[in-house]
Order: C-alpha cells, then sequence, then structure tokens
C-alpha cells in the first residue's frame, strides 16, 4: 500500500467519512514524537484501517499537520494493548450556525454537549468514538510497527514545519 500524504483535515474528513459507516470499534493512540516536535494520534478500525495524524500549535489559535492511512490492517495484540490501557476518545463535528441558533432558542450550550454524545444533533456530532491511550509503551509499540510506512510523513512534516520557521532559533 503505497503512502498518501494528505493535510490534516483532509484525514480527518475520511476518518470521519468512514466513522458514518463505521460509528463504533475506533481505536486511538496518541502521542509526541520528540525527534519532531509532533504530536501523533494513530487512529484506526478494524475494518478500515489505521491512519497516522502528525500536527502541532504553529501557534495558540492554529493546529497545522498532516497524515495519511498506514496500512489495512492493525495487529490483534496491539489492538489488545490499547484497549488495556484507554480512555474514551472521539472525533467532535460542529454546525456553528446550527448551535448558534439552538443557543438563540435558549439552548444553553451544555445541553448541546450533552445532546452530541447522546447521539442527538443539536450542531455538535461525534461520527467517530471509541478507546483511546496515551501510554507511551504502546505509542512507541505503534511507532515502531509502522516506522517504515511514516518515513516519507516525518520527511514531508520536518520540511513543513521548518517552512513555518518552529525550528528557527529566537535571536
Amino acid at each position: 500500500m503505497a503512502v498518501k500524504i494528505k493535510p490534516r483535515n483532509d484525514i480527518l474528513r475520511d476518518i470521519i467519512q468512514e466513522g458514518k459507516k463505521h460509528p463504533k470499534g475506533w481505536n486511538a493512540a496518541f502521542g509526541k514524537d520528540s525527534s519532531s516536535f509532533s504530536h501523533d494520534c494513530y487512529i484506526f478500525h478494524p475494518n478500515i484501517g489505521i491512519y497516522l495524524l502528525k500536527e502541532y500549535n504553529k501557534n495558540p489559535f492554529e493546529v497545522k499537520g498532516i497524515g495519511s492511512k498506514l496500512a489495512r490492517r492493525i495487529d490483534e495484540d496491539i489492538e489488545e494493548q490499547i484497549r488495556k490501557k484507554s480512555g474514551d476518545f472521539g472525533i467532535i463535528q460542529g454546525d456553528i450556525r446550527k448551535i448558534l441558533s439552538n443557543i438563540n432558542r435558549g439552548i444553553p450550550p451544555e445541553k448541546i454537549l450533552t445532546s452530541a454524545i447522546q447521539g442527538d444533533d443539536l450542531g455538535l456530532t461525534i461520527p467517530v468514538r471509541g478507546r483511546a491511550s496515551t501510554s507511551e509503551t504502546t505509542f512507541h509499540t505503534l511507532k515502531n510497527t509502522f516506522s517504515r510506512q511514516q518515513k516519507k510523513l516525518d520527511t514531508c512534516f520536518e520540511k513543513m514545519v521548518s517552512e513555518d520557521g518552529l525550528y528557527t532559533s529566537y535571536e
């Protein structure tokens, strides 16, 4: 499988599209890649495969990144490892016009969030949800398992952040 690198939002859109077909059963592992200063998110589903997002905060208001689908399958032992050391996660989608309309109609923001968690759409939806791990061991297992597939992604990420000046020291 050739690694096709896409902007962060395109990968999230791909995952959300798959999430509409398979809303449950997702897993994720989050960690920090100290060699490139990126926040890495491995997001996967047994029927779809595994994605990797590499991102960083360009400033307090902007997250930039790239990602790719690394493989169509993931080993069951890695999946089991993530489930043991995990909490809940979800990708949230919002429609600001619908949210503002509901707030103007008197619906409190807490109710809009609660409704999203329960599966009702008052402006927020959670099309992808599952279990996530922040265990360093799990993160490094995934990083080592897919190191060959993510070399091109790492190179593109380093070029992007270098162009943004992340590696430039203050003078």
